[in-house]
């Protein structure tokens, strides 16, 4: 069955559970879909995927049902327009550290009148179809999330939330809690409470919010408090634990 497109996905407001992926494994993304998540984050800021990488990927994601997003490396135009040409449903952004860069990565997005994304109908998020009206299509559908990481994104919060076209913005609690002095320490209150501000600020605004939380106690927590999509943890992170579960259980 055919996905809903992803923005009106995220306006709908029911969670959305995603974990991230740095390893580059078709089969990988395959096991995410069939374990009933929601959708995927391929990692390209920390993961091994090169753009080339991509397509299969995502095609993967979408045979297997599930959402393909994808956090680029940076703001840099040509990275957000490479993933969503490849067909990814989202795009996420790293490191927003201003208002400028901001709306340098949302227009980067959107195709005239909305932004300045490069145009052409050709490739696999337009099904190479050439059709004119895919340019309005992609606008409507493709999603935009900014990643608030540090000390100038949350200064900026509120006029970064309030970009036209923005479809929401997604928190970094592990780069946040170094911006703001307590290193890895992403429960302490300093973090905590900007957090709580970034969520605020995407409330008033009308736009998702979203966040990494690498415990199921964590995503519930921030889902009650009203994100939408939560990056719940780390693909090799979930493979290792299951090993050693496994080695733990045959050596008892």
């Amino acid at each position: 069955m055919p996905l809903q497109p992803f923005r009106a996905r995220l306006k709908a407001g029911a969670p959305l559970l995603a974990p991230f992926s740095i390893i580059p494994s078709i089969e990988v993304v395959e096991l995410i879909g069939l374990a009933g998540f929601d959708g995927i984050i391929l990692d390209l800021e920390h993961g091994a995927h090169g753009s080339e990488a991509l397509g299969p990927l995502i095609l993967a994601a979408r045979a297997r049902s599930i959402y393909p997003l994808v956090r680029v490396r940076s703001s840099e135009p040509t990275e957000i327009a490479a993933a969503l040409d490849a067909g990814a449903a989202g795009v996420i952004v790293p490191q927003i550290g201003s208002v400028e860069e901001a709306e340098r990565a949302v227009k980067a997005a959107r195709f005239a009148p909305d932004g300045n994304r490069g145009a052409n109908p050709f490739v696999r998020g337009a099904d190479y179809s050439g059709r004119a009206e895919w340019f309005a299509e992609a606008n409507r559908d493709v999603a935009i999330l900014l990643m608030i990481e540090g000390q100038g994104g949350v200064d900026a919060m509120h006029e970064i939330a309030a970009l036209p076209n923005l479809d929401g913005i997604f928190i970094g609690p592990m780069d946040l809690s170094h911006a703001l002095g307590v290193p890895g320490e992403m429960g302490h209150p300093k973090v905590v409470s900007a957090i709580k501000d970034v969520i605020d600020a995407c409330k008033a605004a009308g736009v998702t919010t979203g966040i990494f939380a690498g415990t199921g106690e964590l995503a519930r927590r921030w889902i009650g408090r009203g994100v939408t999509l939560v990056g719940t943890g780390v693909d090799t992170s979930y493979i290792l634990e299951g090993l050693k579960a496994v080695v733990t259980e045959l050596r008892a």
